[in-house]
């Protein structure tokens, strides 16, 4: 069964590409302090994970 390819049935569909909005998002909060503690401690324990892997893991694939 062929189908036929239809125009767009809708013209915002057709137009959304060319469209640009007036309205600006709300400005972004600051993290806290906290936040930003409770990132970096994340970020360092993932590090030191990955590290300590290594540590243990490369003499264990050399025996």
């Amino acid at each position: 069964m062929l189908r036929r390819r239809e125009s767009v049935p809708f013209a915002f569909v057709a137009e959304a590409d060319r469209f640009r909005s007036n309205v600006t998002p709300p400005p972004r909060e600051r993290p806290s302090a906290s936040e930003l503690v409770g990132r970096t401690l994340m970020g360092l324990t993932i590090v030191a994970g990955l590290a300590g892997s290594l540590l243990f893991g490369l003499p264990a694939l050399g025996a």
